[in-house]
């Protein structure tokens, strides 16, 4: 899934911000949102999936997939999911380098990856969580792996 048209246009938007719905159980999840909203702050509000189920569910997700694909709303009430969503997110926190993730082949393996990693991203271990986010992140994983997934709950 990519980019889907709807009217649902929120107005507390101005035309630079975006709704991120994010798995909150979910510690990488957590960890990005926050880290990429710290980014740019007033351009980026952060929905847990159950808190905004009403409204991904009116615009056609299923909370399966919300929990399981990052879903954005951008300022004219478009929707994005998977690396669209990705790519979206990072443009909007002025992530140094995220205009490299539109070149042809790093869209394209983006594009290949994504689902995979999405769908096992509670099986990456603890060591690499706090690799990339820090030994703070970490404490809310037992066993190895961080909660439990989606479908599990």
């Amino acid at each position: 899934m990519t980019t889907l048209n709807q009217t649902n246009h929120q107005s507390h938007h101005d035309r630079s911000s975006i709704t991120m719905y994010y798995d909150d159980a979910c510690i990488l999840c957590s960890a990005e949102a926050y880290k990429l909203q710290s980014r740019n702050p007033g351009s980026i509000t952060l929905i847990p999936v159950d808190e905004g189920l009403e409204t991904l569910q009116a615009a056609g997700f299923s909370r399966s997939d919300a929990m399981t694909y990052l879903c954005i709303q951008d300022w004219y009430g478009s929707w994005h999911t998977h690396m669209d969503a990705v790519r979206l997110l990072y443009r909007t926190s002025n992530v140094k380098g995220s205009s490299l993730l539109y070149l042809p082949l790093v869209r394209q393996l983006g594009d290949f990856t994504y689902p995979f990693v999405a769908r096992n991203r509670y099986r990456i271990p603890n060591w690499m969580t706090r690799l990339i986010y820090g030994k703070a992140v970490t404490q809310a994983c037992e066993n190895g792996v961080c909660k439990i997934s989606p479908d599990k709950r």
